[in-house]
């Protein structure tokens, strides 16, 4: 058996993919999502309470319908992040990676040599020893995505993207606008230009540059602006606005549901 390198097989494809961040631990929501044809979906370590037990699945889920699935955790959590990896998750990501020198931490847990430092399993990344090529192709296959939140990020944005096993560079625009000084305005002058340097540093060094949207027409704006690894809704907060539009929509037809002003309205 040879490992598959599916990021690239969808680029070789496609000018852009979409996908979403999932909270829920769900991995019948990871299932639905990759039916109705999304790319990717980041699986939330970092704001949800997912363990590796239940990420098994949602990898599963994904790899049923060739969607990619990474899972984010925090980035000082080095034996996590291989663990990840050892259970097959297609990549890994990493909020908050501020500098070189934090980069380059990631990198040598998360590749192996002579990239990294990332010693050798035989879990289901591997495929249980199915995979004989599974050293040398893991460091092409499974896909390392830095995220850019922070006014030091950008300072460093440079050193950062050099480096050889950062695959990735993916603005996170919530936080990075709040750290300017300019929360949810990303039309900021400031804020913007910082998302733009991220993408020209990204076509300059070759790297992939990806950004979180939250609406169709926000996300067609960062396509058109070349982002590439474009993630368009949260699995929670797309069924949280679903629902309440729901429910208010149908107590809006129906009319009120308290008894004491159903019976004033009656008289």
């Amino acid at each position: 058996m040879k490992m598959r390198n599916i990021l690239k097989e969808k680029f070789e494809k496609k000018d852009y993919l979409l996908g979403a961040f999932v909270a829920s631990c769900a991995p019948q929501n990871v299932e639905i999502l990759a039916m109705n044809g999304l790319d990717f979906a980041i699986l939330d370590m970092e704001h949800s309470p997912l363990g590796l037990e239940t990420m098994v699945d949602m990898i599963r889920a994904a790899e049923c319908y060739d969607m990619i699935a990474f899972p984010r955790v925090y980035t000082i959590e080095t034996k996590l992040m291989r663990r990840v990896l050892d259970i097959g998750a297609h990549g890994i990501m990493l909020p908050m990676v501020n500098t070189p020198e934090e980069a380059q931490y990631i990198i040598d847990a998360v590749k192996f040599p002579p990239i990294g430092k990332r010693g050798m399993n035989s879990g289901r990344g591997p495929r249980w020893g199915a995979y004989p090529g599974y050293i040398q192709e893991a460091n092409d296959a499974l896909f390392t995505i830095f995220q850019i939140e922070t006014k030091e990020a950008i300072d460093n944005i440079e050193e950062i993207v050099k480096l050889e096993g950062s695959d990735m560079l993916f603005v996170g625009t919530g936080d990075l606008s709040l750290d300017m000084g300019h929360p949810g305005d990303l039309k900021d002058p400031e804020v913007a230009g910082a998302i733009e340097l991220v993408l020209k540093m990204c076509e300059k060094y070759h790297k992939i540059p990806g950004i979180v949207t939250s609406s169709p027409e926000a996300a067609a704006e960062r396509i058109r602006q070349g982002f590439r690894f474009v993630s368009i809704m949260n699995d929670l907060g797309i069924f949280r606005s679903t629902t309440m539009n729901q429910i208010s929509r149908t107590r809006e037809l129906a009319g009120p549901q308290d008894k004491y002003e159903c019976l004033h309205l009656r008289r």
